[in-house]
């Protein structure tokens, strides 16, 4: 008796035994169907499949069992590079990209004086051509992470080419911001071209390589773009409360782009790639934060309210499954405490009990509610 094999499917449900659990892990046996050439024109009788299919799917066995063109698929090849994730592969990466960008753009920074912006210009294309280059060549080899790293360099300069062909034409939206070591720690009117430029690089390289890390460089330049463009909307500098609300608001909107970021790729119809949504959230959750942290509040209420938003950030990366939301939520939480330890119960030695007492109350009221859920499920999933 010939059989016809239908292998790597899954069960079907209705001929399952009803004994057998449903689950997502199969054994090799239950993943291989075995149909004789009754059991087919038995499907074609019950009207499963056209008669003339039921024949020409016979005749398709008959032909690939005994001229032994039923063959294994071939073995895939094993990915070439380490598989991402907190190992030495990665770290290598991050470290090399960061060591690249750190020497062509500080290190050139400080150079100016004896390269002078021509030179400076030169050196950074050079840079730029190579990393995108030889980024694109490892990417077509299978080294996704060490190739997308390297377009990530390229645009990281983007900032620092723009400074050298602003420098040698002499253009600037106000006055001139001085030497190009003040671009990350001054905020300054004149640099919203150098951080327009360097969004639109990530944007290009976005639509062409889908590598998650090129939101780093779009978000941290959208935050800085946000400080120098508000100084150059009111034409003075801005106050330190100016600054925080700015901060506040660019952040609150960039963390709202990486939701929708992970939104879209979490869509059934799209598929999974990358992680855009966590360099938005990281930098816009800095911006967020920092802005928040920093702002005077003037009173009480004020400092509470901070509080109960870092709350909020902790409940929301429980929500979204998002770690960077709590890391920053518990942070916001300490120093507000810290606020209460030091400067309002100061003189209060009852305070640190309280507090500690508070904590162990977290603590078991949260193993209840799982110890609570737990039982709820169990009793819900008896028949």
């Amino acid at each position: 008796m010939i059989l016809c094999r239908a292998s790597h499917l899954p069960p079907c449900p209705a001929h399952r035994r009803k004994d057998t659990p449903l689950t997502s892990e199969t054994t090799d046996a239950e993943r291989e169907l075995l149909l004789t050439p009754a059991d087919i024109r038995r499907a074609a009788a019950e009207g499963v499949l056209p008669g003339g299919d039921a024949e020409r799917l016979i005749d398709w066995g008959y032909e690939q069992r005994f001229n032994r063109t039923l063959l294994p698929d071939p073995p895939k090849e094993p990915a070439p590079e380490t598989r991402k994730g907190l190992n030495a592969v990665t770290v290598a990466y991050y470290f090399g990209a960061m060591l690249m960008i750190s020497a062509c753009a500080w290190f050139l920074g400080d150079k100016w004086e004896e390269l002078g912006s021509p030179g400076v210009c030169g050196t950074v294309l050079v840079y730029m051509l190579v990393a995108v280059g030889l980024g694109r060549f490892l990417r077509s080899r299978g080294y996704v992470v060490g190739g997308g790293l390297l377009i990530t360099v390229a645009v990281g300069l983007v900032p620092l080419l723009t400074y050298a062909i602003e420098d040698m034409l002499g253009l600037w939206p106000a006055a001139r911001p001085g030497a190009y070591g003040e671009f990350y720690p001054r905020v300054h009117a004149s640099w919203i071209v150098m951080e327009l430029a360097t969004m639109a690089a990530a944007l290009v390289a976005l639509r062409f390589v889908p590598f998650g890390f090129l939101t780093a460089p779009l978000a941290y330049s959208f935050w800085f773009f946000s400080m120098d463009v508000a100084e150059w909307v009111f034409g003075q500098e801005l106050s330190r409360n100016q600054r925080c609300w700015t901060s506040v608001l660019v952040g609150a909107l960039t963390v709202l782009v990486g939701y929708g970021l992970q939104r879209s790729y979490r869509r059934p119809d799209v598929p999974r790639t990358e992680d855009f949504a966590f360099w938005c959230y990281l930098f816009g959750l800095l911006a967020f934060w920092c802005g928040l942290t920093f702002m005077d509040s003037g009173s009480e209420v004020g400092r509470i309210l901070y509080a109960l938003v870092n709350v909020g950030l902790i409940a929301t990366g429980v929500r979204l499954r998002r770690a960077v939301f709590i890391v920053f939520g518990v942070l916001g939480v300490h120093v507000y405490l810290g606020h209460l330890a030091y400067e309002v119960f100061k003189d209060s030695v009852l305070f640190p009990f309280a507090l500690a007492l508070l904590g162990l109350s977290v603590i078991l009221v949260t193993v209840f509610a799982q110890h609570y859920l737990r039982k709820s499920f169990e009793a819900g999933a008896r028949p």
